[in-house]
């Protein structure tokens, strides 16, 4: 009976220990960045969208900034850069490697693509993309 416990008390542990890493890797933010304007109908819809997505994804961090301040246009500026895009309006979302454009039902369900992917891999926080 001692050297059942020896060896059931290590293995329990090492359980505990990979399901406690799995769960970790699952908790890791996912960072997107939305540019939108106020009376802007598809930011509006994307707002809500983004709202719902963020209940089913509690680690998406939603970063949100209103084009009407000049700090948050050069940062924009910033962002197409780093992603080679040219934005002529808004919504624009940045999430890991993908830039989009405006809203739809299949933008909706690349950024819910987007999401899965980054909660499974490693995405770089758009910001810094070079």
């Amino acid at each position: 009976m001692s050297c059942l416990k020896k060896f059931i008390v290590p293995a329990f542990i090492i359980l505990f220990l990979f399901i406690g890493i799995a769960d970790c890797k699952d908790k890791k933010p996912v960072i997107l960045y939305l540019f939108w304007a106020e009376g802007c109908p598809y930011c509006a819809k994307e707002k809500i969208f983004l709202s719902e997505l963020k209940k089913k994804y509690p680690s998406l961090q939603i970063k949100d900034y209103d084009v009407s301040v000049p700090a948050s246009v050069e940062l924009l500026k910033t962002m197409s850069k780093a992603y080679k895009i040219n934005p002529t309006g808004v919504p624009v979302t940045f999430i890991g490697s993908k830039a989009l454009i405006g809203f739809s039902e299949k933008t909706a369900s690349q950024i819910e693509e987007a999401v899965n992917y980054c909660l499974k891999n490693i995405c770089e926080d758009p910001l810094y993309k070079k």
